[in-house]
């Protein structure tokens, strides 16, 4: 008996596309008002933003995790991104270290450096597979290379809270990441340049 949507297709609808944007809008949701009481490192992030959109993937469509950027990938273009992306971004980030309103938003007091890695890690491995994993390849196979461009929405809306110059950089930095995904078919090369961003902005700022 076939227990899953084999052409994705449903009266002219195509329900790969309503499966990709609507799983991700969930889980949002759901981080932002029903977090999980679970005494784990970041583990609303983990099973909302990993765990259940794969879960979903396969259960809809019987999709693997490679097929939604979890693999090695292109490493050519890999070792070619990362190491460019890092090195221009790290100017731009210092020099936006020196505006005071970076400075406010990112300066802590007292840094409990491996407490603030781990929990860093673990958060953008989640973050970047939603948005450059899921979504993005996710909605590849709806509307191909326009997907790069989609994901980078809902990434722009959720800094919000922070400076405004980083939420406006993020709408050319989401496209940028999502090229990235594209390119390497991948969304770990993504993950190790967030990271990489963060903590050189918090080495900048304390």
């Amino acid at each position: 008996m076939q227990t899953y949507i084999k052409n994705r297709m449903l009266q002219g609808y195509d329900l790969n596309l309503v499966a990709a944007v609507g799983i991700s809008t969930l889980v949002l949701v759901l981080g932002r008002y029903r977090p999980l009481d679970i005494d784990f490192p970041r583990a609303t992030q983990l099973i909302y933003y990993v765990l259940v959109p794969l879960a979903a993937g396969w259960l809809f469509f019987r999709d693997k995790p490679w097929d939604y950027g979890i693999r090695i990938g292109n490493r050519k273009w890999a070792l070619i991104l990362i190491p460019a992306c890092l090195a221009g971004m790290a100017l731009i980030l210092y020099g936006a270290s020196k505006m005071p309103e970076f400075r406010s938003y990112y300066h802590r007091y007292a840094m409990d450096w491996p407490e603030l890695l781990l929990d860093t890690a673990l958060y953008m491995l989640a973050w970047e597979f939603l948005f450059r994993g899921y979504m993005l390849f996710g909605l590849e196979k709806s509307i191909g290379k326009n997907a790069i461009f989609v994901q980078a929405i809902p990434f722009v809306l959720l800094h919000f809270a922070k400076p405004f110059l980083e939420t406006l950089a993020c709408i050319p930095g989401g496209f940028g990441f999502g090229y990235v995904a594209y390119k390497t078919r991948s969304f770990l090369p993504c993950f190790i340049i967030h990271f990489g961003m963060y903590i050189m902005m918090a080495l900048f700022t304390n």
